[in-house]
């Protein structure tokens, strides 16, 4: 026997195993679906379940026992997309764009009611802003937000708007429901969302829909933020309109999923 089989942890490969069953299309699973899949007794199911749900990792539903990944499980996939080569070309990307047209620039993570900050470029000597690295209740008054709302099935969107809280940021944000909703079926029919003043008061932004390569579900999107005092928003639609779908579908192809189109 190698070593390498010798020092193998049977255990850790249970628990990755489950980490990895869920994506896009499987947000939740049972621990009899999750036992089933794995070929795993229930109580060996239950230990690796409740040591990830303990470590932080899994979430499990007081009342239907449904289990997700947390936001804790995303921040560690982005803190391990930024130690891959996905990430060096996906700045590449924002930097070349940054540097040619001196816009600011974010990439963001849509999860339950946040967005997770993936990178940030900002444009110089122009006043805009700075996503957090972790932003609760922006979905319904950013660009970024709205355009990862766009990206969601029909089906799914009204019921996503329900579940949201609409925080007021500044005077113009959306907090009527249904204005929401129609507003993001106007990004889902032109590709691209507008926020104006939105989340702060002289900020204007354009951002598109990201999606994963392979499962072609919507995951975040990509916005280029602008000072009121640079373009009105008819002027940021009519220069940056294309550019910012263009540059979301660059994007997407580059988000780390394991595999590659072919």
């Amino acid at each position: 026997m190698s070593k390498g089989k010798y020092y193998f942890s049977k255990s850790l490969e249970k628990g990755l195993k489950i980490l990895a069953l869920f994506n896009g299309k499987t947000p939740t699973l049972t621990q009899s679906e999750i036992a089933i899949i794995l070929g795993l007794n229930m109580t060996s199911t239950y230990r690796y379940i409740n040591t990830l749900v303990e470590m932080g990792y899994l979430e499990k539903d007081a009342k239907t026992k449904a289990i997700r990944p947390s936001t804790h499980c995303l921040l560690m996939c982005i803190n391990l997309m930024h130690a891959a080569d996905n990430l060096k070309m996906i700045k590449e990307v924002v930097d070349r764009i940054n540097r040619e047209r001196n816009i600011s620039i974010d990439m963001a993570f849509g999860v339950e009611d946040s967005l997770v900050r993936i990178y940030h470029k900002e444009a110089e000597e122009t006043l805009t802003y700075s996503l957090p690295e972790f932003s609760k209740n922006c979905l319904h008054n950013t660009a970024l937000g709205k355009a990862y709302l766009s990206s969601l099935p029909d089906r799914l969107i009204a019921d996503k708007i329900a579940t949201l809280e609409l925080v007021a940021k500044t005077a113009k944000t959306i907090v009527d429901r249904d204005r929401l909703h129609q507003e993001v079926q106007k990004t889902k029919e032109r590709g691209f969302a507008m926020a104006e003043e939105e989340y702060l008061p002289g900020v204007l932004a354009i951002a598109a829909p990201l999606y994963d390569p392979i499962t072609g579900m919507g995951v975040g999107a990509v916005s280029f933020d602008f000072s009121v005092l640079q373009y009105s928003s008819a002027e940021i639609i009519a220069t940056y309109g294309n550019l910012i779908k263009e540059t979301a579908t660059i994007l997407s192809e580059l988000l780390p999923t394991g595999k590659k189109h072919r």
